[in-house]
Order: C-alpha cells, then sequence, then structure tokens
C-alpha cells in the first residue's frame, strides 16, 4: 500500500476526513479498516505515477492522466478528453486547463442556478 502522506499530498484528498485521524494514519498510530482503503483506492483515479502535474501561469495545479485522457483541478473535480496530449508544448498546458476549468465551473454555477430557480417557482419547461 502507498504511504498516505504520499498519496494526500499528490493527489489533495484530504476533505471528510478529520484532520486528527488522518495524522493517526500518517504517523501509523492506526490504520484505516480494509474497506475504507479499498474507497479510497477507488476514489484515486491513476497511480501517483502516472499523473503529470502541471503548474499555470496563476499558480493553480492541475493533474494529467494522459493514460486515461482525463484531467483533474486540485479539489479533485476530473474532466475527460478526446484528444492526444502527447507532443503538447507544455507551457501551453495551464494556459488550456485553466480555461477548461473556468468554463466547468461556470456551467456548474449555472446549474446550481437553474436548480434554486427549479424549486423556488416550480416551472415546468416545455
Amino acid at each position: 500500500m502507498k504511504n498516505i502522506r504520499e498519496l494526500r499530498k499528490s493527489t489533495q484528498l484530504t476533505q471528510n476526513i478529520p484532520l486528527s485521524t488522518l495524522r493517526k494514519w500518517e504517523q501509523g498510530e492506526t490504520c484505516p479498516s480494509y474497506y475504507l482503503v479499498k474507497l479510497i483506492e477507488q476514489s484515486l483515479p491513476v497511480s501517483n505515477n502516472e499523473l503529470k502535474k502541471i503548474v499555470s501561469r496563476s499558480n493553480k495545479i492541475f493533474y494529467i492522466d494522459v493514460t486515461h485522457k482525463r484531467v483533474s483541478d486540485s479539489l479533485g473535480n476530473w474532466i475527460s478528453f478526446n484528444e492526444d496530449y502527447e507532443d503538447i508544448i507544455e507551457s501551453n498546458a495551464g494556459i488550456y486547463l485553466e480555461k477548461l476549468f473556468n468554463g466547468f465551473y461556470e456551467l456548474v454555477h449555472d446549474f446550481d442556478k437553474d436548480l434554486y430557480f427549479d424549486k423556488k417557482e416550480k416551472v415546468i419547461w416545455g
């Protein structure tokens, strides 16, 4: 099993785990139960070695899983893509990823507004 500290640092997936529990795991005082280890493994899309870290000009961090053609932001949101990543100009990658995730968060914001409006107004769209 990979070192829990390595996984936490590489993926930044520490939300929803009490900090005291995480510290105990990292320091070897306790171990997560088998089912929890499996659940964590399932939430990790690839091994550490398969992720390529990209830092944009504005210091936003992204991870690219070239094998499975998907990208993640530092919050753990994954988006799949179709085009091969090979031979991309590395200095452009951060620009493309910021644009992609900015669009993603705009769409999430619009979706949330639609849900709020729907609950409030009870409009049935044709």
